[in-house]
């Protein structure tokens, strides 16, 4: 059984989601662009060449393969933390394989404090919604839960380790409480083993300002 914490109320924040991506308004009435919507404005030329070499039907096709993938395990991974006595139900046989993967990994986790919550930075000007804030083999972590076709090298993923950090510095923000690590927990379809990547914050929160500083400069948002 997962231990849940009380102590740490989720946030009353509404989602605005639209062609330019995801907004939270905060209870304050202020409106902040989702830490995914900010990472994501960043070119990516990689992904226009991907999809070219598929074309447009299969590379939406895969896209949409993946994403139901992604929604599924994510689901699987929330039910179980929160004590599910079947996470799995409903699930097709090869998403129940991804999530099975990686379960050895969740044992790791302990002394939940918050799950599928919001949470935003009035410093930052940036919202989101965290996966999990809990123990991570004995460290307070941001844990981040993904999938993938394949495997992953630790320099293909820094923008999931800017992520979490925004997840931990809004966690610190708004709750007073210093986050130790960043965790990510990645399936990996095509691979043997799910992969585990861990980093502390220090490395990551300027690359993350600079990120959020130039998305608010192209919104046209001033200091």
């Amino acid at each position: 059984m997962f231990t849940h914490s009380d102590a740490y109320p989720s946030l009353n924040i509404t989602v605005i989601n639209g062609p330019t991506g995801r907004f939270y308004v905060t209870p304050e009435g202020k409106k902040y662009p989702s830490i995914t919507t900010v990472l994501g404005a960043k070119d990516k030329p990689w992904l226009a060449e991907w999809r070219n070499s598929l074309g447009e039907k299969k590379a939406d096709k895969e896209t949409k393969r993946a994403a139901d993938r992604g929604e599924a395990v994510h689901l699987m991974i929330e039910r179980h933390l929160a004590n599910d006595p079947d996470p799995t139900q409903g699930q097709k046989t090869e998403h129940i394989s991804e999530f099975n993967s990686i379960k050895l990994h969740l044992k790791k986790i302990d002394s939940i404090l918050l799950q599928e919550s919001a949470l935003y930075s009035d410093v930052l000007r940036v919202a989101g919604r965290v996966d999990c804030v809990a123990s991570f083999g004995g460290k307070l972590s941001i844990i981040d839960f993904k999938t993938s076709t394949n495997n992953k090298y630790e320099s293909m993923v820094q923008d999931y380790f800017l992520q979490t950090a925004a997840y931990a510095l809004m966690f610190h923000e708004r709750y007073d409480v210093q986050i130790d690590q960043l965790v990510i927990l990645m399936t990996v379809e095509r691979g043997a083993v799910p992969l585990v990547f861990r980093k502390q914050i220090d490395d990551y929160v300027e690359p993350l300002c600079e990120r959020i500083n130039t998305f608010h400069k192209q919104q046209g948002v001033s200091k």
